[in-house]
């Protein structure tokens, strides 16, 4: 039910500003979130019911301590100020508006909306860098789950809400948290809240913006009639938790008429991809300190963005997989048509300035139209990290849109390649773009 009425005035406690209620956005089991003016700019306001001020005494010490620090990235609606009513009864706090067009991430998971493959490859390597700059400030997030993701389908974007959940690692906790998203020493009540468990979470939401399925849920769901059950809940995601592409246990494995979009999607992804999956819900499930690191995520992800390869015939979407090729294929059926794909695309090997030429790329940009680099894949520090600094046009044309030069060799004599210019992509081409040097190959 709503508490407070439009028009309401409340006030930040730290600067005194007025908090004026505009309209009511949403309301939970924690409270309700309305949009607000603080000093003339618009806000949201978390507020939070009588129960939780109550029941959890930690909060307003997290709060406190997330303002202090700030957010760790753009990524975050991260708390700005507390909120409190005039007789310092209530408690809440504003933060920035969402952003329009976003929906909440588990629309992917019902597959309500569908991005295409590189967006959704995007928004996951977002959501690993946004986990990296919390832990990179000794906090962790406690609780990720499919509530507190917001994405953009169009642009891949994400935006994490629900930070009043945040704290030191290591501080003594008492977040309950979503099982199904909870490392099994969580489930289990063997263990906090830590860095390594937000490292599962993190496993879990992009298992499941992937593949549009749970990856500890396969056949052995048909064994408990409700799954909604705290004890089966804990034998499925704790003490009995078994992955469902696990090499030596098959005993979870998708069934076509129940998983089918896990086994679909599993079967389209690079080798390399499977591979950190396998890692993460084999060796990593039980061992804390096996884990996959948000690191290795965005390396991948952004890697997965760069494959893409469009079927010529159909148009759907595939990837590019240098396992194949290694494996002596010439090509590979689209998942969507069966039509041949070659595997050895036209593509862009990147490696940093200076590196050996024996060295292979770091990293390898599939040259599609539609592909882009962004600022730090380049080294380039004077735009925003996410700023997209070459674009790959029809043709293929590789377009420079940052704000320097490139030299280029279409041949043996160098040429510049300025902002807002276009090369024309051929095998042989060399480029020396920022800090990183490029080779174009088939």
């Amino acid at each position: 039910m709503q508490t407070l009425e439009p028009g309401t005035t409340l006030r930040c406690v730290e600067s005194g500003q007025p908090c004026v209620i505009r309209e009511l956005l949403g309301e939970g089991g924690q409270g309700e979130v309305y949009r607000v003016d603080v000093g003339g700019e618009p806000r949201a306001l978390k507020w939070y019911n009588d129960l939780v001020l109550r029941v959890d005494r930690g909060l307003q010490r997290r709060l406190q301590t997330a303002i202090d620090l700030g957010a760790p990235s753009a990524h975050f609606l991260w708390p700005q100020e507390l909120v409190s009513d005039p007789a310092r009864r209530r408690l809440g706090y504003v933060m920035r508006l969402r952003r329009p067009g976003t929906v909440k991430v588990q629309s992917l998971f019902t597959q309500e909306v569908r991005p295409s493959f590189r967006t959704v490859a995007h928004a996951g390597w977002q959501l690993a860098d946004a986990l990296l700059s919390l832990h990179a400030r000794g906090l962790v997030y406690q609780d990720l789950n499919a509530g507190n993701v917001f994405i953009d389908p169009q642009r891949g974007t994400v935006e994490v809400c629900d930070n009043d959940n945040v704290d030191i690692d290591g501080a003594p906790s008492v977040m309950g948290g979503v099982m199904e998203y909870q490392a099994p020493e969580v489930v289990l009540r063997r263990s906090g809240p830590s860095r390594a468990s937000d490292l599962h979470s993190l496993a879990v939401m992009l298992f499941r913006m992937l593949h549009a399925g749970h990856p500890l849920v396969g056949a052995r769901e048909l064994g408990h009639a409700n799954l909604a059950d705290l004890t089966v809940m804990r034998r499925l995601y704790g003490n009995d938790a078994c992955f469902v592409f696990d090499p030596v246990d098959d005993g979870n494995r998708p069934l076509p008429d129940r998983h089918g979009p896990v086994l679909g999607h599993w079967a389209i992804y690079p080798q390399a991809l499977r591979e950190l999956f396998t890692r993460a819900f084999t060796a990593g499930l039980h061992d804390p300190g096996a884990r996959v690191q948000e690191s290795e995520w965005r390396r991948a992800l952004r890697q997965l963005h760069d494959s893409v390869q469009t079927c010529p015939a159909c148009g759907a979407q595939n990837f590019h997989d240098p396992a194949r090729r290694a494996a002596g294929l010439q090509s590979h059926a689209c998942w969507h048509c069966g039509g041949a794909l070659p595997t050895a695309p036209l593509r862009l090997g990147l490696k940093r300035r200076g590196a050996r030429a024996a060295d292979p790329p770091d990293h390898v940009v599939v040259l599609e139209p539609g592909a882009v680099l962004h600022a730090d894949q380049l080294g380039t520090t004077a735009r925003p990290a996410s700023a997209v600094v070459v674009r790959v046009l029809p043709g293929p044309l590789l377009c420079n849109e940052g704000s320097n030069a490139w030299t280029a060799w279409p041949g043996e004599q160098p040429c510049q390649v300025l902002p807002g210019e276009s090369i024309t992509a051929s095998a042989g081409l060399r480029l020396a773009m920022g800090e990183v040097e490029g080779v174009v190959r088939r």
